[in-house]
């Protein structure tokens, strides 16, 4: 068979075509370049060896307890500041009812209670001595007034102690309210309650049987002047406060003459002291 040099020509360009492509490809200069698995690493001759890296998980900080909530709890066990000390030491980092029921609370109690920071967690923080917790404070951000202010105040809310001895006079826990809704009740149905006929003279023995000092509370208007019974219902909206440094709780309660469906509003003032066993009594009211 003859072949032409115009095909061999031919044949040699299409060989020299493809040779160019297999050596310049990128991709196959990049398989190249990769070591083939299972070849051995290259030695390292200058140095130590190098350690395995491992994963290390990042632990979170440890929450810490803000510098007024130190300064509380410090101040609270203090054993040799006096009264007004301690009250005056004690301000600053409480709210105003918290603080009114501390002035009243068992002093004792809050000696023996230790300083030690046993345990943090989501604005709870556990106190006591070593290993024991004695009470259990809670905490919150009271804003700020400045409008710039980005942080605010953290301040002590309620304080709940694990096993106090009883009759002592503890300080508002952290259920505050509920600690103060019986006498709150009790003190609204001899002011604003009445049963259908009854006297003036019946209703004033009512209001000084019920409160320790009631020197605003047996001038309170009745309810409705004609003697006709007056219900009551469940108190609304309690509030806790201080007025002078005594704690008070500000009360929104429904009425109704009896027959009626459609009850009255009326916010009372309840002012609450210590009865003989620690617990909170009515003492006075006021609208």
């Amino acid at each position: 068979m003859r072949v032409s040099l115009k095909s061999i020509l031919v044949v040699a360009a299409a060989v020299l075509g493809v040779l160019a492509l297999v050596v310049f490809n990128p991709e196959n200069r990049q398989q190249q370049a990769t070591p083939q698995s299972g070849a051995a690493a290259p030695a390292v001759t200058d140095g130590p060896p190098l350690e395995p890296a491992t994963e290390q998980a990042a632990s979170p900080e440890a929450e810490e307890v803000p510098v007024e909530v130190q300064e509380f709890i410090d101040s609270y066990a203090e054993p040799d500041a006096s009264d007004e000390e301690w009250g005056q030491a004690l301000a600053p980092n409480v709210t105003p009812a918290l603080h009114a029921s501390l002035l009243s609370s068992d002093r004792e109690l809050a000696r023996t209670a230790g300083h030690e920071i046993l345990d943090i967690s989501d604005g709870r923080v556990s106190v006591g001595t070593k290993t024991d917790v004695s009470y259990v404070l809670e905490y919150a951000q009271l804003e700020d007034d400045h409008e710039h202010e980005e942080e605010g105040h953290p301040i002590v809310t309620g304080i709940d102690f694990m096993a106090a001895p009883d009759g002592a006079a503890l300080p508002l826990g952290t259920d505050g309210v509920e600690q103060v809704r019986a006498p709150v009740q009790e003190a609204l149905t001899a002011v604003v309650a009445q049963p259908g006929g009854q006297s003036d003279e019946d209703r004033e023995q009512l209001i000084r049987d019920t409160f320790t000092s009631p020197e605003e509370a047996v001038s309170f208007p009745r309810s409705v002047d004609d003697g006709a019974a007056v219900r009551i219902g469940n108190p609304h909206e309690l509030v806790l406060a201080a007025e002078d440094g005594q704690l008070v709780v500000y009360a929104m309660v429904p009425y109704a003459r009896d027959g009626e469906s459609t009850p009255t509003w009326a916010t009372v003032t309840i002012e609450l002291t210590r009865d003989g066993t620690g617990a909170w009594t009515p003492q006075d009211a006021h609208l």
